[in-house]
């Protein structure tokens, strides 16, 4: 049987991760912070409004409803990330194509995190389907 002082140390070493691991999420340079899964992306809430629209060459607007896309339209914010939204811009303009929507599609998407830090994702007055990255902002 093992002296107690080791059990002990082995609790006192797992709480200590515990607490200073999900830090790591906090004191990070970063927006975005999709990559890795702790609990501490439940401490971070993101919360973007997009809006997307089709204009044709003589100037009149046609609102894209993005939403009718998604299978469970309570996971379109999972695209809302600098990583995965090209692939959905990428998607969307091949639909776009497919369904003869015609004209250039230009977006805007705002998010916030924590309410605090609000942050463009697209660029304005680009036409998405033909921009460098498919209109997304670089860091």
């Amino acid at each position: 049987m093992r002296p107690r002082w080791y059990i002990n140390l082995a609790i006192l070493l797992f709480v200590i991760f515990q607490v200073l691991y999900p830090i790591r999420g906090l004191v990070e340079d970063k927006f975005d912070t999709w990559g890795g899964f702790t609990w501490n992306m439940y401490s971070q809430k993101y919360e973007c409004t997009a809006m997307y629209k089709l204009i044709q060459a003589d100037g009149s607007e046609q609102g894209v409803n993005f939403q009718q896309y998604f299978i469970r339209r309570d996971k379109v914010g999972r695209v809302f990330h600098r990583d995965a939204l090209p692939v959905f811009h990428r998607f969307l303009c091949e639909r776009l194509a497919a369904e003869g929507a015609t004209g250039t599609l230009r977006g805007s998407c705002e998010c916030t995190k924590n309410g605090i830090e609000t942050e463009r994702l697209v660029a304005d007055s680009v036409d998405i389907c033909s921009a460098p990255g498919y209109g997304i902002i670089e860091e």
